[in-house]
């Protein structure tokens, strides 16, 4: 589906994009549906709302926050997950928000790595925001992380920050031409006037939703919303994170009633849906963690019989295996990475009955295939690429790419139907593997978590009694995609997050490389993955 829907004035309207971190569907669009959420409520009424839209993998935010904003998976946009290592650098990137790696790395580093790295040379596909301005439209990004653009901002550090030895004072980002990140870049308007927001300590220096909320009430209120604005909300993830997704259900209803007050200052929200289309959705969901101790995996146990590099370190000599825990998912990279070795790992690790899957690549290149194993079997796919082989199974995904495997399907609750390829626990599985492990920064060995666990490192703490996420399981992997304006549309059956930003250009009259519903990959831009000695 690529529609282009142009205003009764014949012009496209705009598009505003609110993502809802950890927004989670089960939980939260049972209650749209019956109006405990008014304003989502009347958004889901006047248009549309699909309750699982499927994420990629791994389901954490900074991977999934770049494919919402890119189109593309992380084998393209290069953003690996939360953490991963950099073989150019030799060192880890890190994108949570557990302090001990903070605390190892120095604050200046880890701010350095945010407001820089993370939207230069680590990012490698273009943003919507680039896209966007480029075709001479307007765009405005209200405290997302992913904000890359085409225009220079200065940053500031908070005073509190500055103080913080390694801290630089100033630094300049490039992103669209409205450009808020809290504290560290004050956005303004049209007119040159300062947006409202709520800065300080206890509001996460304006990275906050009481913060995004009162830009967004600004800029509506100023009739001054430019073709593209992105409005990022963080809290509900933070609060599932201690409660689970239903303890964190009064976040939403406060998003609710800001984006009520948001689109009342705009003049009500039948004059704003009048000429803008408003798309709600979640980077991921949930996944509720046990409260026991047993509930946290502790990798750096299991694994004992190799030697590990140290957490939030590079590589030393005699080393064997590097984790990079990825909450509810943790990549292993091995010193030297052969078929025996990688075998090892993932036995040693599927020993234990709290961990799901293991995922490796079966060669350096894509047609090699993808193995994964649990305790229900293995199978090894890859993209048909037109191959048959009276040995494998060969059927479609809802996306139109052909796959052909051995072994068994039951381990990813896959059915072949007719050469059609129905998934279960584990939403449209071969598409979101292959696209994760096909970056070259990808880990030599995945790891996934049973539903109700979690992977914990030394230093930090499992969300216990709370909930996770960033496995391939249904629990962390759906989104609510809500979207209403000038005119009706229908959503597409099977819907991705990769398939939004496709979704905002054709709503702005616009084009991109990829089309809602598209098949993805491989995309290896020419690069050889390293899998030898480290």
């Amino acid at each position: 589906m690529e529609t282009k829907v142009p205003s009764s004035s014949g012009m496209f309207p705009r598009v505003l994009l609110v993502v809802i971190d950890g927004a989670t569907p089960r939980i939260v669009c049972p209650l749209v549906r019956t109006g405990h959420f008014p304003v989502l409520a009347r958004l889901a009424e006047a248009g549309t709302m699909h309750e699982a839209s499927v994420t990629i993998f791994p389901s954490i935010t900074p991977a999934a926050t770049t494919s919402i904003l890119t189109g593309a998976y992380p084998a393209e946009h290069g953003i690996a997950g939360a953490s991963w290592y950099d073989a150019a650098r030799g060192e880890i990137a890190y994108y949570g928000d557990d302090f001990w790696v903070i605390a190892r790395e120095g604050f200046g580093e880890f701010v350095r790595d945010f407001l820089l790295r993370l939207n230069g040379d680590r990012l490698t596909a273009p943003t919507l925001f680039e896209i966007v301005e480029r075709t001479g439209k307007r765009a405005a990004c209200l405290n997302y992380l992913v904000f890359r653009g085409t225009s220079a901002h200065r940053v500031a550090m908070p005073k509190l920050l500055s103080t913080l030895p390694g801290v630089p004072l100033t630094e300049t980002v490039e992103g669209p031409s409205l450009l808020s990140l809290g504290d560290f870049v004050g956005p303004r308007t049209a007119g040159g006037r300062k947006l409202s927001e709520k800065g300080g300590l206890f509001h996460r220096f304006g990275m906050d939703d009481a913060s995004t909320a009162a830009m967004l009430r600004d800029l509506m209120a100023e009739r001054s919303l430019p073709d593209f604005t992105v409005a990022y909300f963080p809290d509900n993830d933070y609060r599932s994170h201690e409660l689970g997704p239903s303890g964190a259900l009064p976040v939403i209803a406060a998003v609710d009633r800001m984006l009520g007050e948001a689109f009342e200052a705009g003049g009500g929200l039948e004059r704003v849906l009048s000429d803008t289309w408003v798309i709600i959705t979640s980077d991921h969901g949930h996944c509720e963690i046990r409260p026991d101790a047993a509930a946290a995996i502790h990798l750096d146990a299991i694994l004992h019989d190799f030697r590990q590099a140290a957490l939030g370190r590079p590589w030393q000599a005699g080393d064997e295996i590097l984790i990079c825990p990825n909450m509810r998912a943790a990549q292993i990279y091995l010193a030297a990475a052969t078929a025996e070795s990688v075998e090892r790992v993932a036995a040693a690790a599927l020993a234990d009955p709290r961990i799901d899957l293991a995922i490796w690549r079966a060669g350096p290149d894509p047609d090699d295939g993808y193995v994964v194993v649990s305790s229900r079997g293995r199978v090894t796919f890859r993209r048909a690429n037109g191959v048959s082989s009276t040995r494998a199974g060969r059927a479609g995904d809802a996306f139109g790419t052909i796959w052909s495997w051995e072994g068994e399907l039951a381990v990813l609750d896959l059915i072949d139907d007719g050469g059609v390829l129905y998934d279960g626990q584990y939403p449209n599985p071969f598409e979101r593997i292959a696209n994760a492990l096909d970056l070259e920064k990808s880990g030599d060995v995945w790891l996934t978590a049973e539903p109700g666990c979690e992977f914990q490192v030394p230093g930090g703490e499992a969300h216990r009694g709370g909930g996770s996420h960033g496995a391939l399981h249904a629990l962390d992997s759906h989104s609510p995609v809500i979207v209403a304006g000038p005119e009706r549309m229908t959503l597409p059956r099977a819907m991705r997050s990769v398939d939004l930003a496709p979704l905002c250009t054709s709503l702005l009259g616009m084009s991109m490389r990829y089309a809602v519903g598209q098949p993805r990959g491989p995309v290896m831009s020419g690069r050889v993955r390293d899998t030898g000695a480290r």
